[in-house]
Parts: C-alpha cells; structure tokens; sequence
C-alpha cells in the first residue's frame, strides 16, 4: 500500500462487515422526554441537558445549571429490557429512582412534586 497506511481496528466506509450497533433512543422516546424537559425549564427547575451515547446504553441526563452535576439522569440500556429494566431513572447520587421497560412511567416519577423539591 504505497503512501498509504492501514490503521489497525479502522472499518473502511462502504465495508460490508456488520454495522456496529449503539444504543440511542427513538424519535417518540426522545419527544417524550424533551416534553417533560420543557416543562420542566417552563417551571425554572431545569436549565441544560446533555446526551450520551455509549455502545450498550444511552443517557439524557438534566441540570440546574449550565456547569452543575446532572440532577437526573435517564437511562436507556437494551440489554436490560428483558430484566425489565430497559429505562433507569437515576437520581444526582447515584440512587436508582425507578427501573421500567415502559418510558412514560419511568418520566412519571419525576412529575411527582415531592420528588423534585427535595432533589432540586
């Protein structure tokens, strides 16, 4: 291969080795959840999101500010769907809030307004 270089693990484009798959979330999961999140910013409780895609699960996590840790973060792992465990509400510590292969209540916990003042 003349002025060329071959990087070890690359997968050239166009090849037809089986496409890596990568957890994300599907446009009604993520309307669902930006739904909340407006209301949310509407009501000055949250301010900035992030989301994180990694090979086995997805993550949109929220925050009070802009440089704050994240308030909640919502999980999406596939793996775990058989668990019944597909959706994970994790709390700023680290607590698990709720685990549900159904999005709508896994968000449900985060309406409940005892629950947001005494994390937020």
């Amino acid at each position: 291969m003349h002025g060329m270089q071959e990087v070890r693990g690359s997968i050239p484009l166009g090849s037809t080795k089986k496409k890596m798959k990568q957890a994300r979330f599907e446009k009604v999961e993520l309307n669902q959840i930006l739904q909340l999140y407006g209301v949310m910013v509407s009501q000055g409780l949250w301010k900035d999101y992030s989301i994180s895609f990694l090979k086995e699960f997805v993550v949109f996590s929220v925050y009070r500010k802009n440089s704050d840790w994240a308030l909640f973060s919502i999980k999406k792992t596939p793996k775990n769907s058989k668990y019944g465990r597909l959706y994970s509400l994790v709390a700023m510590d680290g607590r698990i809030l709720k685990c549900s292969n159904d999005l709508k209540s896994t968000l449900r916990v985060l309406k409940h307004k005892e629950l947001k003042l005494n994390l937020v």
